[in-house]
C-alpha cells in the first residue's frame, strides 16, 4: 500500500495502540494453513448472504494479523469468511452488488497488498490477478461498479518519496477477472494528491471518493463524473475525513447522501471521531460544510466512532464504536445506527478488535 497512506489510515488505531501499549498481551491464535491462490476464473461458494455485515476482526495484539468475518445485523449467524496466515492483514471488505462475493485487501508481510475475493460463506480465497509488477507496490481499497461488472481501486506506483509519497496512487477500474485495466482519476494528479475508496451511485453515473494531499496529509471527500470529469469537494480538508460510502436509497432523505468519519489519522488533542454525513449533491464546498450533519458526538470522549458504512437501501449505518484505554488491551465492536443516531444496535460482541463494516445486500 502507500506508505503515506498506512500511516494515516492506521493513524487513530495505531496512536490509541501506543497509549494502551501497557497492557497485557494476549496469546495469538495458532497460524492458519489456508493459502491465498491466484486464479483467473471462479465460482462463488453457496448463495448470495443478503443483509449480512461484513467486517475485519485483529486475530492478535500486535495487530499485524487479521482476518474477515461476517454476521447478520442482530448479530447473528457469525462466520469466518477467511483465515490468513501469520502477518497477512485482510482489510476494506467490500460485498458484490449481487451478495455473492466478498472483494478486500490482503496485506502481505513483504508489504505489499493484493485483491483477494472470497465467496459470501466464505471458503477458498483467489487473488485477483490485476497487472501489478515492479514498481507497482500494490492494490488498495477496493470497491464494486453498480453492475458488478468492474471493481475499482487505487494501484499504488514506485519509487517511493523519503516522506512515503507514493509517484502515484490514483483510481483504476478493472473486470474481476483482472483484465481491461484502465486508469478513473483524473490525468495529472500526481505527485500533489492521491485517490483511494471510491464508492459509486446507484446508476452508475458518478462515484464519491477520497482525495489525500500529500504536501501535509490531509483527506477530503470528492465528488467526480465517471469520466473523471466535474470534480467537486465535499468536505473541507480541516475536517480530515476518511472511509467515505455513499447511500444507494432510491428515494427519501439519505438519497446520494455520503457517510464518513471525521479526523481519519487521529482526532485533534480534546476530540474524538465521529460520524458524519454531507449530500453528494451539494456545491459549492461552502454549501457543502453548512449541510455536513453529525451522527455521533464524541466530544472528547472516552468514546471513538470511525468506519462508517451505509445498509443496502440507505435506511441504517454500521459504524466501529471503540474504546482506546490506558493500560487495557483496545475494544472495538461493530454497531448499527439511524441516518440521525438514534437506534443504535449492536452487532459484533468479540473479545478481539472489530472495525471496518461494510453491509451487503
Amino acid at each position: 500500500m502507500s506508505q503515506r497512506l498506512a500511516a494515516l489510515g492506521a493513524g487513530a488505531i495505531l496512536t490509541a495502540l501506543a497509549v494502551a501499549a501497557s497492557a497485557p498481551a494476549t496469546a495469538a491464535p495458532a497460524p492458519a494453513t489456508a493459502a491465498v491462490t491466484r486464479a483467473v476464473a471462479y465460482q462463488p461458494h453457496g448463495p448470495a448472504e443478503a443483509g449480512r455485515i461484513v467486517w475485519t476482526q485483529v486475530l492478535n495484539s500486535q495487530f499485524t494479523r487479521a482476518r474477515l468475518v461476517s454476521a447478520r445485523p442482530d448479530g447473528s449467524g457469525f462466520r469466518v469468511l477467511t483465515r490468513p496466515g501469520p502477518k497477512r492483514f485482510d482489510i476494506d471488505a467490500v460485498v458484490s452488488p449481487d451478495g455473492r462475493w466478498v472483494l478486500f485487501e490482503r496485506d502481505l508481510p513483504s508489504g505489499r497488498s493484493v485483491l483477494g475475493m472470497v465467496g459470501a460463506g466464505g471458503g477458498r480465497v483467489h487473488v485477483v490477478p490485476v497487472r501489478c509488477t515492479d514498481p507497482c507496490a500494490g492494490l488498495d481499497n477496493p470497491g464494486w461498479a453498480p453492475d458488478g461488472r468492474r471493481i475499482v481501486f487505487t494501484r499504488v506506483m514506485g519509487p517511493f518519496a523519503p516522506s512515503g509519497v507514493a509517484h502515484s496512487a490514483v483510481l483504476y477500474t478493472a473486470r474481476p477477472d483482472g483484465s481491461g485495466l484502465r486508469r478513473l482519476s483524473q490525468r495529472g494528479i500526481e505527485p500533489v494528491y492521491e485517490d483511494y475508496h471510491a464508492r459509486f451511485d446507484a446508476s452508475g453515473k458518478y462515484l464519491i471518493f477520497l482525495r489525500l494531499r500529500n504536501r501535509d496529509g490531509k483527506t477530503a471527500v470528492f465528488r467526480m463524473r465517471c469520466d473523471g470529469s466535474q470534480i467537486r469537494q465535499l468536505t473541507p480538508w480541516r475536517l480530515a475525513a476518511d472511509v467515505p460510502d455513499l447511500s444507494l436509497a432510491s428515494g427519501g432523505p439519505t438519497r446520494n447522501l455520503v457517510v464518513f468519519e471525521t479526523f481519519g489519522q487521529g482526532p485533534p488533542k480534546g476530540r474524538e471521531q465521529d460520524i458524519a454525513t454531507v449530500p453528494a449533491t451539494c456545491h459549492p464546498l461552502a454549501a457543502c460544510v453548512r449541510k455536513i450533519r453529525y451522527v455521533t458526538r464524541n466530544g472528547s470522549g472516552p468514546q471513538t466512532s470511525f468506519n462508517p458504512s451505509w445498509s443496502p437501501d440507505g435506511q441504517r449505518i454500521a459504524f466501529t464504536q471503540a474504546l482506546f484505554a490506558s493500560g487495557k488491551p483496545p475494544a472495538g465492536e461493530i454497531w448499527t445506527t439511524g441516518p440521525d443516531g438514534h437506534g443504535r444496535q449492536q452487532v459484533s460482541h468479540s473479545p478481539r478488535f472489530d472495525f471496518r463494516p461494510d453491509w451487503g445486500r
